[in-house]
This record gives structure tokens, C-alpha cells and sequence, in this order.
């Protein structure tokens, strides 16, 4: 239920899903959303250069992310993006951070509004989506670096984000 919400199909045997995720652990900037309480690894979140024209400045970073489908509707993806959106403009000096979301992925989209980024675009047929075949849109949202300061959400959050290599 996961891999066709993000585009993809799913995977078919072990060896096809480890070798993602060792390819997946080997990008710069791909985070692992952790469960608190154990340490297990429930997700990520990709920190990228944006694709086609998903931006409105040069000084921008796309997100991609996924959770576990046991987690969704936890406020897990949330707390995780809102501390990804943070991180990038804090850490990174972003002047932008921008994420999609196919049109039939709702949750996706509210995660992205509850983090405080808006609609700004929409690029039609993006993808066939996975699940009936159907052609949808990707819908584009933002948050700039002036809403993000304006944001009660982001004033006071502390983030704990840490760098390193996949274990």
C-alpha cells in the first residue's frame, strides 16, 4: 500500500526490496523517521534538488517521504516533516521547500497542509497511478522561507535530526 502511493509497484520478492533500500540508505541527504520508543525504523524522508519546475527559486529543496501504512494517521509523518521542513530552512538556509503528492493520495496532501505547506502548482499526467491504472496529476505545495517564520507551528519546535550513515 505504500510503494503505489509514491509511484512505484511493489515489490515482488526480498532481494528486490533490499537492494531499494540499500540504494534508498546510500543518498545524502535520505532520513530514517524512527519510532521513539524502540528505534524502529518506520519510514524516511528524501531531502533533494526539486524536479522540473516544482520551484520558484534556485535556493530550494523537494521532499519525498513514506511511512509504514500501520503508522498512518498517527501524526507520525507530520512531526517528521515538520521537522524536515525546519531542518532544511535552519540548517540547509533554504529559501524554499517545496513536495507533490498524486492527486488520489489525500493523506499525503494533508500531511504536507498540516506542515504549513500550500498549493502552488499542479503538473497533469504526471504518473499512471499504480492502483487503477488511471493517469493523475501531481499536485505541488510550498512553504517559503518568509511563511515559514510567520508560522506559530515552527517557533517554538524543537527538531531531532541527526546526520550519518545507515546502520
Amino acid at each position: 500500500n505504500v510503494g503505489p502511493r509514491c509511484g512505484w509497484e511493489p515489490y515482488t520478492s526480498k532481494v528486490a526490496a533490499k537492494e531499494r533500500l540499500e540504494y534508498e540508505c546510500g543518498k545524502p541527504l535520505q532520513f530514517a523517521i524512527e519510532l521513539k520508543s524502540t528505534g524502529k525504523v518506520i519510514g524516511s524522508i528524501e531531502v533533494m534538488e526539486p524536479k522540473r519546475d516544482c520551484t520558484t527559486t534556485d535556493n530550494a529543496k523537494e521532499l519525498g517521504c513514506l511511512l509504514n501504512e500501520n503508522y498512518w494517521g498517527k501524526g507520525v509523518m507530520t512531526e517528521a516533516l515538520t521537522s524536515i521542513v525546519k531542518y532544511c530552512f535552519d540548517d540547509l538556509r533554504v529559501e524554499e521547500v517545496v513536495a507533490g503528492y498524486f492527486e488520489p493520495n489525500v493523506g499525503s496532501g494533508r500531511v504536507q497542509e498540516k506542515a504549513g505547506l500550500v498549493p502552488f502548482g499542479r503538473i497533469e499526467n504526471y504518473i499512471t497511478w499504480y492502483l487503477t491504472g488511471e493517469l493523475c496529476d501531481c499536485i505541488l505545495n510550498r512553504i517559503g522561507r518568509e511563511e515559514y517564520l510567520e508560522n506559530p507551528l515552527y517557533r517554538n519546535l524543537e527538531i531531532n535530526v541527526r546526520e550519518g550513515r545507515g546502520r
